[in-house]
């Protein structure tokens, strides 16, 4: 009889926190943590070329680092931790992860091989893949469905913010070390610039940890088993449908490609072909990011909604296979670019360009999937992408790089060789399953 009353308590509780104040302070938090999560990630990015200079590594080894390295482990444990997230509390999850990632990204200073290096790069991948699955758990626990996306909105803006720390406030504080030597640790412990930049970024999550010590986990109102249940049933409709799936997330894993590809190596084309600093760089890069990335973000998902209020076919698969062939073109002018300024340009339409594809790559899956299954389907979606644009296109690139053997030219090269190969995959398979991604999608809305 007890157990009556206790539900109903759940339920007006959750209800309490759908009408609330208290959810903007998770969200707010969430946000936070997305934005130290994307800092440890790019970081990487920022001292690619002061690491290959002390460690003399090749261009396949920096793909690798910046690439694969993290999206191995990234992309193994998000499904299995989206499924912890479902069955234990999710606010002490998103703590032990950031808490790993933290820690690896600390350790990154201490390496002095490139195996080192890359053990830490797999240990921030592990720690990040919780974040995403708990985050939107949390979410969707406080937010009523009217204001959710406003709540998850607040959570993706920590991808923007992160890139701007990672890049200006990294290059920033790139520059002061530099110009002080390095820096020393009470005990004496003393780091090369490059070395203090890890150390900088995984201290950055302390506050985060500490506002995450008032973030409340909100009652379950199905049982574990239940939910368990679902995300089983979940599986099996992936695998039952995913031929259906298969164009779409074949021209999604390219077009992650074309973007991770110059992101990757976007500070060492500026470092080898313009004679920039990397810290020089780095305020370059965050500051075209903030600039272009919500705008590209913004029109991309505008331009989405008209051509699907237009009732063009497919118009997912179109929005990316435009923006491929547009790539192309950005990343060869950014690559080549006779003078700073011009290079400079061709980068900020590429972000613009790169950014303006993802809503076509989220929404594109959620049209295929019924809406009970659509969370298994977008942690599928984002391990497919992300497998293939992190963990393909850098050490892709860098493999190429290395064997054209052209000097500073060949990583531009080697970028452009990429690109092209992506537009010829992803312009055909786009224009040949239009009309049967818009075929199953009205299915799966019937």
């Amino acid at each position: 009889m007890d157990s009556i009353p206790a539900g109903r308590a759940a339920l007006r509780t959750v209800a309490d926190h759908e009408t609330g104040t208290y959810k903007w302070y998770v969200a707010g938090v969430l946000c936070l943590a997305h934005t130290v999560a994307i800092i440890d990630r790019f970081v990487m990015v920022l001292v690619a070329e002061p690491i290959r200079a002390s460690m003399h590594l090749s261009d396949l080894q920096l793909g690798l680092l910046q690439g694969t390295g993290f999206a191995i482990l990234y992309c193994g444990f998000a499904l299995p931790l989206g499924a912890v997230a479902d069955a234990t509390n999710r606010r002490n999850l998103i703590m032990v992860g950031i808490s790993l990632w933290s820690l690896a990204t600390i350790a990154a200073a201490f390496a002095t091989s490139f195996g080192m290096l890359f053990a830490t790069r797999f240990l921030v991948g592990m720690g990040e893949a919780c974040l995403v699955p708990a985050g939107m758990s949390l979410l969707a626990a406080y937010f009523a469905p009217a204001n959710l996306a406003r709540g998850t909105a607040i959570f993706g803006m920590g991808a923007n913010f992160g890139l701007g720390f990672a890049f200006l406030g990294g290059g920033a504080l790139l520059a002061t070390l530099i110009v002080a030597g390095g820096l020393t640790l009470p005990g004496g412990l003393h780091f090369a610039p490059w070395q203090g930049i890890f150390i900088a970024a995984g201290f950055a999550a302390l506050p985060v940890l500490i506002l995450l010590l008032w973030l409340r986990e909100p009652p379950r109102v199905r049982a574990a088993s239940a939910r368990l249940t679902a995300l089983r049933e979940g599986f099996a409709f992936i695998r039952a449908n995913l031929g259906g799936y298969l164009p779409f997330l074949t021209v999604g894993a390219m077009t992650a490609v074309t973007g991770y590809s110059v992101t990757s190596f976007s500070s060492s084309l500026f470092v080898r072909m313009h004679g920039l600093s990397p810290a020089d760089t780095g305020k370059l890069i965050g500051l075209v990011g903030i600039l272009a990335g919500p705008l590209g973000t913004f029109s991309g998902g505008y331009t989405l909604d008209r051509l699907r209020a237009r009732g063009v076919a497919g118009a997912p698969l179109v929005v990316m296979g435009v923006g491929s062939v547009f790539a192309l073109i950005l990343a060869a002018g950014t690559a080549f670019a006779p003078s700073l300024p011009l290079a400079t340009t061709f980068f900020c339409l590429f972000v613009f360009e790169s950014t303006f594809v993802l809503p076509a790559l989220y929404v594109g899956m959620q049209l295929l999937t019924p809406d009970r299954f659509r969370g298994i389907a977008a942690s599928f979606n984002m391990m497919v992408y992300t497998l293939a644009g992190l963990g393909l296109g850098p050490p892709v690139v860098g493999a190429i790089s290395d064997r054209l053997h052209l000097g500073d030219r060949s990583l531009g090269f080697g970028i452009a060789i990429v690109e092209l190969a992506m537009v010829l995959i992803i312009v055909p398979v786009a224009l040949v399953s239009r009309r049967g991604f818009e075929a199953k999608m009205q299915a799966v809305a019937r």
